[in-house]
């Protein structure tokens, strides 16, 4: 009898570009049943907007309803701007804090914010954040190994605004939590988005599994799901490259985020090619000058258009991700 693979999925950051692997994962709920995600995968990885969406899928929250909240709620995340940028973010974070409570604690079966603990059985997360306290990586995780003892007193909600703390978007996450059946309360200050150095957080998913969790590489699968790039180009001549430039449309961030990420991709695709019985699937979209998504888009019509690229996209690619990553617990039903 062949060894059960160990079956992982990774989300990209990308702010509001979320919608695309949100639409991805609705597309894939209508195949194999509303809520039933987290089943079909032994350890999630999530950065950013895909750290939300992560811890949302285990705790049994539909994809459609955050493909929802992120189509309904854009211009309230994304709301007015700040008239002084160099003195403060451009948003302020607290609408997408109360959205994503609200949310989580509907799903929840107790009067209270969910922790990290209380992800369904079976659950694996890992969340990556920065850490400016330490000035160091952060990665948040389930307990899923007995030295694993601190971030699953961490409420839900905290580590996606963590997670989701993108640079220039919204201020540094701080809070303060008590932990489960204790009156100690914890500090959690000064956290930012994970997407500074693990925006594609697959790597991390593999390191864990074949790490901590003790998994040989040739007996994992790996589903990575992207939120769409604009490839940054530039090909006109410069004698100089001004502060301005950069900063100017958030350049540096995009820049950063997504050299980042396409290492991440390239290094996988290595592996898999030496490693035939790892699979690895990368679901993905490339923008172009007639159709890209910001970080922070608002634009109805464009969101609307990126939600049925989605759609298209698993049109062509969905029975591959069944077959690889549902089709083992479909047929044990």
């Amino acid at each position: 009898m062949s060894e059960k693979k160990f079956k992982i999925l990774s989300i990209d950051g990308g702010g509001i570009k979320g919608i695309f692997p949100a639409k991805f994962l609705t597309c894939l709920e209508e195949e194999i049943g509303e809520g039933q995600i987290h089943k079909h995968f032994d350890l999630i990885c999530g950065t950013s907007t895909g750290g939300i969406i992560a811890l949302a899928l285990s705790l049994g929250i539909p994809a459609k309803e955050i493909l929802k909240l992120y189509q309904e709620n854009a211009k309230i995340i994304f709301g007015s701007q700040s008239y002084n940028c160099f003195k403060n973010p451009k948003y302020n974070n607290r609408a997408l804090e109360n959205l994503i409570r609200t949310i989580f604690k509907k799903y929840h079966d107790k009067d209270e914010d969910p922790r990290i603990n209380d992800a369904l059985k079976k659950v694996k997360l890992l969340i990556p954040i920065y850490n400016l306290l330490d000035g160091g990586t952060q990665v948040l995780k389930t307990p899923h190994t007995s030295d694993l003892m601190i971030d699953k007193h961490v409420p839900m909600f905290m580590a996606a605004m963590a997670t989701a703390a993108a640079p220039t978007y919204f201020n540094a996450y701080s809070n303060t939590f008590k932990r489960i059946d204790s009156e100690i309360v914890e500090d959690f200050s000064n956290k930012v988005d994970g997407g500074v150095y693990a925006n594609n957080p697959s790597m991390l998913g593999i390191i864990e599994a074949t790490t901590r969790l003790e998994q040989k590489l040739e007996n994992v699968q790996l589903l990575s799901l992207g939120t769409g790039q604009y490839k940054y180009e530039e090909a006109k001549s410069k004698k100089m490259w001004s502060t301005m430039y950069w900063i100017n449309k958030k350049r540096i961030l995009e820049l950063f985020m997504q050299s980042q990420s396409q290492l991440v991709h390239n290094s996988v695709n290595i592996l898999n090619k030496f490693h035939e019985d790892f699979i690895y699937k990368r679901i993905d979209i490339d923008f172009n000058h007639n159709f890209k998504v910001e970080m922070d888009d608002t634009d109805p019509v464009i969101l609307k258009s990126l939600s049925e690229k989605s759609a298209r996209k698993f049109q062509i690619e969905g029975a591959e991700v069944m077959k690889f990553f549902c089709e083992e617990n479909l047929s044990n039903k």
